[in-house]
């Protein structure tokens, strides 16, 4: 099990895709608003410019939309251009999914040595027999991780948007909503320097502007499961009982 990781992406100057529509769209917070490629059995690029030369260690596509389970992705570039080096061999585009469920809507993931670039070009391949790609969100940049993991006790729990009335009856009205996940986690034993960089990233995002967490990113069975874009929730203050014992709880809720 590898350290929780937390992506405040690098900021994105410009992006273009070898077909299909709505690349902009990958840039906007909403993972609803989507690219949607036009054709299947060869590879479409999204090539994105960062602006200036800084350090890339995750990658993360957002909302894809009906992946087949041999569909897949590469990232090249570097600090001159798109093609100046393979960061990202091929592999599978789909998150690994649970042992019980393999969902149309999933999420690609990864996470790597970091690599100095400002183009970076990402590469996906829907095969023949599937239906063209949509992706809702492209995030890059250079990951948080703690020195200690998560405290035991962090978990996952569903968040349920529908709405219900008790009737007179005894029984219910309900309007359907969607599920989703939340998660919480508490961090222990942080240095001051980790302490200061986490502040940093609050301030930066706050309870409102979107981010990713991937509570576990090692590459097993339940990846997807683990991986959550969307918004800190009910921030709390960082404590301190003693110079070496610290503790400061998050909670986060996904953006669908």
């Amino acid at each position: 099990m590898a350290n929780i990781l937390i992506l405040s992406p690098a900021d994105i100057k410009a992006i273009a895709a070898s077909r299909g529509s709505g690349e902009p769209n990958l840039l906007t917070r909403s993972p609803k608003e989507v690219w949607a490629d036009s054709a299947v059995g060869s590879a479409a690029t999204i090539d994105i410019d960062l602006g200036s030369s800084r350090p890339i260690d995750t990658a993360y596509l957002g909302a894809v939309q009906t992946p087949l389970p041999s569909a897949s992705w590469t990232i090249t570039g570097g600090m001159n251009g798109y093609a100046d080096q393979l960061i990202k061999a091929a592999g599978p585009l789909r998150a690994v999914d649970t042992a019980s469920s393999m969902p149309a809507r999933t999420c690609a993931f990864w996470t790597g040595p970091a690599v100095n670039a400002r183009y970076l070009r990402i590469s996906v391949t829907q095969p023949s027999g599937g239906q063209p790609l949509t992706i809702g969100n492209l995030l890059v940049g250079s990951a948080w991780r703690p020195q200690f993991n998560m405290e035991w006790g962090s978990g996952r729990r569903v968040v349920d948007t529908g709405t219900i009335t008790s009737l007179p009856d005894g029984g219910f009205s309900t309007v359907e909503g969607a599920r989703k996940r939340a998660f919480n986690w508490t961090l222990g034993d942080l240095a001051d320097n980790e302490v200061d960089a986490l502040e940093d990233l609050l301030m930066a995002h706050g309870e409102s502007i979107p981010l990713l967490v991937a509570s576990d990113p090692d590459t097993t069975v339940g990846q997807r499961a683990r991986i959550h874009y969307g918004l800190f929730t009910g921030l709390k203050a960082f404590e301190r009982a003693n110079p070496l014992q610290t503790k400061w709880d998050f909670a986060f809720e996904e953006w669908l």
